[in-house]
């Protein structure tokens, strides 16, 4: 059997230092015993994209993700008529089961990003992070297994519940440490009960505790406390021993001729701050918004000081606990109330959408556009502070080949070292400012595989996430 164990954002100088530190037995094996490396995530290093690289062993414009959010287009340059959540139906590509499940091996594939909505396999498949919940239709196939997993594990999460709220750690840190339980308890149950031939499990935990909790042990962030580090500042490394105990106890179930592989997505590290791009695309006239009572409204309620304070008071009382909202208004809050219908397309020339610093150029003077936008950003500082925050604007011509290049954001940015990200809100009362987020995603990630498999890998030296793909096809004797 082979067993892939996927750790959302799990850094690899964190778990350099925690295993040397004795925290983290179970990795420390895999290092000691078997093959351990870096491994180099995508552009951008965010979740939809290198998971989709991840499953295809194909770059973004060979597979055709490129962020959280697609602008729903008719030819790649024209202006689009919605933005939408990227979807599984957007990931173009044999994913590596798909090929397995061709070839006779059955597969158990869970939590894996931009898998939803589900199309069946040879064994089980669960979809991970962008899916509704477990019994929600598309989610699960076969679709009886929801039940099953329901009377046999317990109230299983797609993702965490809930949100992070500044003051309230311990009920964030708890609920991390519940779904990362029972993922572990989800993962020996189908081990035991419905064993295939190849088992994939991707842990969340790992990615959000880091966005949320890395002011607390990070003593240069802007936030960092001697009080805050002194009850928080094991919150990331918990959770990393929790799930690094999750693999020790799903290696035992391995028997001399299975084979273990741990990887993650992307790595982590701090955040500083977050660039506005639609904030400044719009004070700089290349976006341009409707006028009317509509706009100056969203404006209002994302700019004035008086809605923020709410805001915040009902997140430390926790009153967001019991306030549903329907998932479009997630999304309309989520992308700083700017939808497709509040731009004026016939004035705008870019926009950005998502969280990855993806910049969208259109109408008739393209290259020109592209062109200055990409050198008035390139170098961007912060005009609080007078630091750099892009290092470089490039472009997605000269990041992504393959049939859905052309689809592909026209500038993508990236932020300096790490400790800047970017946000597509158009709405901000600063063009730099910190929000909930204190860690960010960075480039460098974690590969390592120890048991029969060992001999196969030994020769993968500087992974990247392309290359894993081929490599479990290789393992299961097939080639791509």
């Amino acid at each position: 059997m082979l067993l892939v164990i996927g750790l959302d954002g799990a850094s690899y100088d964190l778990c350099e230092r925690w295993m040397a530190e004795g925290y983290l037995p179970n990795l420390a094996h895999i290092k000691r015993a078997g093959l351990w490396a870096p491994l180099r995530s995508t552009i951008p290093s965010t979740s939809p994209v290198a998971w989709s690289t991840f499953m295809t062993g194909k770059n973004p414009g060979e597979h055709g993700v490129f962020g959280f959010f697609v602008p729903e287009r008719r030819e790649p340059h024209l202006p689009p008529t919605r933005f939408r959540p990227v979807s599984s139906h957007d990931c173009h590509g044999k994913r590596f089961w798909e090929q397995m499940n061709e070839a006779g091996l059955s597969t158990g594939i869970v939590g894996v990003p931009v898998t939803y909505p589900v199309s069946p396999v040879r064994g089980h498949i669960i979809a991970g992070l962008l899916a509704p919940g477990l019994h929600s239709s598309g989610v699960v196939s076969p679709s009886g297994l929801a039940a099953e997993i329901k009377e046999h594990v317990g109230a299983y999460r797609m993702v965490p519940r809930g949100i992070y709220t500044p003051g309230a750690e311990g009920r964030f840190l708890r609920e991390l440490h519940t779904a990362l339980e029972l993922r572990g308890r989800l993962a020996s149950y189908l081990l035991d009960q419905h064993r295939c031939d190849v088992h994939m499990f991707v842990f969340y935990e790992t990615d959000a505790v880091q966005h949320k909790m890395w002011q607390f042990m990070d003593p240069e962030h802007p936030r960092y406390t001697e009080q805050g580090a002194q009850r928080w500042g094991c919150a990331i490394r918990a959770v990393y021993m929790q799930a690094d105990a999750i693999i020790g106890e799903l290696y035992e179930r391995l028997g001399p001729d299975d084979t273990l592989v741990v990887l993650s997505d992307h790595g982590a590290g701090p955040l500083r701050g977050t660039l506005h791009l639609n904030k400044w695309l719009r004070e700089q006239g290349y976006l341009v918004l409707k006028p009317g009572l509509g706009q100056r409204v969203k404006r209002v309620a994302a700019e004035h000081k008086a809605v923020q304070l709410c805001t915040r008071l009902s997140r430390l009382i926790g009153a967001t606990r019991w306030i549903k909202l329907a998932p479009a208004v997630r999304r309309m809050l989520a992308s700083g109330f700017l939808s497709a219908a509040d731009i004026d397309w016939s004035a705008t020339r870019a926009y950005s959408l998502g969280f990855e610093g993806a910049i969208y150029v259109t109408g008739r003077r393209r290259e020109e556009t592209i062109g200055e936008i990409a050198v008035r950003l390139a170098g961007l500082r912060d005009p609080a502070t007078g630091e750099i925050v892009v290092e470089a604007a490039q472009q997605g011509r000269e990041l992504y080949e393959g049939p859905f290049a052309a689809w592909a954001p026209d500038i993508v940015l990236r932020p300096r070292g790490g400790l800047y990200s970017a946000s597509q809100k158009a709405f901000a009362t600063e063009l730099v400012g910190l929000g909930i987020d204190s860690g960010a995603h960075q480039p460098k990630g974690i590969f390592g595989l120890v048991g029969a498999q060992l001999p196969a890998a030994a020769r993968t030296d500087r992974p990247a996430l392309e290359d894993v793909a081929p490599l479990l096809l290789s393992m299961a004797g097939l080639t791509q």
